[in-house]
């Protein structure tokens, strides 16, 4: 067992994970048309930051990840113990290309900058592994704390809007023009975003200044169906699931909820409703967030997670936005409306391109 806590995010919804929360509750999205972004697609809804601040000589991405960071580290009490950073991004800051900075590009170099800020040494590590990259994170620092090979781990997750992913997903004719619907039956694709997020996991549940979460258990599993395209049975997802239920020693009957990746395009919603149903986890309360942030890639798992164990604290499930009539391959229990309720154990899920699939089962204190 691991815990999970000192969370962060900085998204278009605010700078803390409460402010994320708030928003969130009164039903804000930061899905807009922004004309002032050249390369954004006319008339489509991006979740985008355009007021940031960038710290001196640093991009956009380094500033906000040496940001939350610093947030993150501020709720921990002591600094003592082998640490690890792991950042997770699909592309980094992949529009210096455009610059000729090829050393600069490396996912590694922004993970790097962001160490040379924090105050206590630590050890580097990039995870680039498609959108399970944030939540795959998670699973991977709960076994380095698990086997002892490092004391603490700082989990960062951080994609930002760039030309390069919005001109990718559009020659996959996979934007909405509209605000993205989750599970929807008239889901049309999905809608691109950006965030930073960070949270630190540990094996010592005192290190925290807060009340963590415990990570009872995670794994990942492979489909192996298409480059882009889901399995059609959901066999990654399926598989996924099962071995984290099984690692966590936990029966699908016991998890209250479940926070789906969800991202409105046909194939993934209906490919997640085929693994849920397999599951037994059809009639689990399920909620997708990209109708609030958009896809923010490398970052969703994480940022997704940081926002549900807030919702563990506060006993609430936000309602997906964007959905107003389910229509998926499988009946699944889609959250329409915000809902009170008692959030002991949560079940957090991801895909991504390559047929990769994560899943991780976090539980209250």
């Amino acid at each position: 067992m691991s815990y999970i806590g000192a969370a962060n995010i900085i998204s278009p919804l605010g700078d803390t994970v409460a402010k994320n929360f708030e928003a969130m509750h009164k039903g804000e999205s930061s899905l807009k048309v922004h004309s002032e972004v050249s390369f954004a697609p006319l008339n489509v809804p991006v979740g985008v930051m355009t007021d940031i601040m960038h710290r001196d000589g640093l991009t956009k991405l380094e500033s906000l990840a040496v940001q939350t960071c610093q947030q993150s580290m501020s709720q921990i009490k002591e600094m003592t113990g082998k640490w690890l950073l792991i950042f997770c991004t699909t592309k980094g800051d992949i529009d210096r290309l455009a610059t000729g900075l090829s050393k600069e590009v490396r996912p590694q170099h922004v993970a790097e900058v962001v160490a040379q800020h924090l105050s206590v040494p630590l050890d580097v590590e990039v995870v680039s592994n498609a959108c399970i990259s944030g939540l795959l994170g998670v699973v991977m620092a709960h076994d380095y704390v698990e086997t002892e090979t490092y004391d603490h781990v700082l989990v960062l997750g951080g994609d930002v809007f760039s030309e390069f992913t919005c001109k990718g997903f559009e020659s996959f004719m996979a934007l909405s023009d509209e605000a993205c619907k989750p599970f929807d039956a008239h889901r049309t694709g999905l809608s691109l975003g950006e965030a930073v997020v960070s949270a630190v996991v540990s094996r010592q549940s005192t290190l925290f200044a807060g009340q963590p979460k415990r990570v009872l258990g995670g794994a990942t599993a492979n489909d192996a169906n298409h480059i882009s395209g889901p399995s059609r049975t959901g066999e990654g997802l399926y598989r996924a699931i099962q071995k984290a239920c099984k690692q966590s020693g936990v029966m699908p009957e016991e998890i209250d909820a479940v926070s789906a990746h969800g991202t409105a395009t046909r194939y993934n919603d209906d490919m997640e409703s085929i693994a849920f149903h397999r599951s037994g986890l059809a009639n689990k309360p399920v909620q997708s967030m990209k109708g609030y942030f958009g896809h923010t890639l490398g970052a969703a798992g994480l940022l997704e997670l940081v926002v549900s164990m807030h919702a563990m604290d506060v006993g609430v499930m936000l309602k997906s936005l964007g959905c107003e009539e389910p229509g998926t391959t499988e009946k699944i229990n889609v959250v329409l409306d915000h809902t009170e309720m008692a959030i002991d154990m949560l079940l957090k899920t991801t895909s991504g391109f390559g047929g990769c699939n994560a899943a991780a089962i976090i539980q209250k204190m």
